[in-house]
């Protein structure tokens, strides 16, 4: 745990209050408008495998499932949705009477400029797989960098995996039927591709908790977990927890930034020093997004720092979000899921 920073506007890197108060409830009220779900009636499965903390994926079948790998795709409806993802930031303008220091209209606004990426099928369906805690979950990623490497990995992961079980079935009887072709399915995850959904729709989901039997995270990059933990002197960051770098007295303009990625922050502060200046780079501080977020839509918050803070999105974050977003009708949707096992 670090020690406690001179700024009291930050908060410890595992500092966290579990509810998001008003911001959450206002932002997500209108996301998820059924007052029950369905029962889940379809799946794209894959039975065996799940991605651990390091992006691999981890064979957890034995002989009797190996072969029911892979099984076609198929849609779970789990709720109506009346709201799309780009209006959500707007719902919550209608009351911001209840916030704290900063309105939760201007923190929705705040976060709605920062892109996250997830995986989703051609129909912009998210895909979930079991998390580290043996949870359902849904990831939405701080970088385009760490979408795109947790998807080729689930891909070239789930094409080993369909190969190896043909070459047990071919050991075994000598041939691979087309029932066995059937049985085993096709790889879900080439099916996938990454789009782009504003932080403001991500933190409402995630902070919801259990939403349908399921979960949504966030999930910053490795290198830049290993950046905060390293700063703050923490063995682990707990799965869905997202650190921000900053500087004592750092200032553009006039606001106070808070950066997904250390090095940027490094790069920016670098930039505004004059040719001759010798200064040491000062040191790094880090808190936790869900924490700062708290604390600015707390209702009886006093720090009237938070309302200069402004966050920075990762390099090149802007591009890719017009990428994949590019000729989408429907990047994102809200009520069904795909499963992977």
């Amino acid at each position: 745990m670090s020690t406690t920073t001179s700024r009291p506007m930050m908060l410890s890197l595992l500092s966290f209050v579990p509810a998001l108060l008003l911001f959450s409830s206002l932002l997500i009220a209108n996301a998820f408008t059924s007052p029950t779900i369905p029962a889940l009636r379809g799946c794209v499965i894959v039975k065996g495998l799940s991605i651990d903390n390091t992006g691999e994926c981890v064979n957890n079948s034995d002989d009797n499932t190996r072969r029911r790998i892979l099984v076609n795709a198929a849609v779970a409806v789990l709720a109506v949705s009346t709201s799309s993802p780009s209006s959500l930031a707007e719902e919550i303008t209608k009351d911001s009477t209840k916030s704290g220091v900063v309105s939760t209209g201007k923190l929705a606004s705040l976060l709605k400029s920062i892109p996250t990426f997830a995986i989703v099928d051609a129909r912009g369906v998210p895909y979930f797989v079991v998390g580290e805690d043996a949870k359902l979950t849904s990831y939405f990623f701080l970088s385009y960098n760490e979408a795109k490497r947790i998807l080729d990995v689930a891909i070239s992961s789930s094409d080993k995996a369909i190969k190896e079980t043909k070459k047990e079935i071919k050991q075994k009887r000598g041939v691979v039927t087309k029932e066995d072709e059937e049985e085993i399915g096709i790889n879900p995850w080439k099916q996938a591709r990454i789009t782009s959904v504003p932080l403001d729709l991500a933190v409402s989901l995630c902070s919801k908790g259990k939403l349908a039997g399921a979960y949504f995270r966030l999930a910053p990059s490795e290198s830049d977990i290993e950046d905060a933990l390293q700063i703050d002197g923490s063995d682990d960051l707990p799965e869905g927890k997202v650190p921000l770098f900053y500087m004592e007295d750092f200032t553009v303009g006039d606001r106070e930034p808070l950066y997904f990625q250390k090095e940027q922050l490094i790069t920016d502060w670098k930039r505004k020093q004059t040719s001759n200046d010798k200064t040491a780079v000062p040191d790094i501080k880090v808190s936790e997004l869900f924490a700062t977020i708290t604390e600015m839509v707390r209702p009886d918050g006093v720090d009237e720092e938070l309302k200069s803070v402004v966050f920075v999105a990762p390099l090149e974050s802007d591009k890719r979000a017009k990428q994949c977003l590019k000729g989408e009708k429907e990047p994102f949707r809200l009520g069904e899921r795909n499963i992977v096992l």
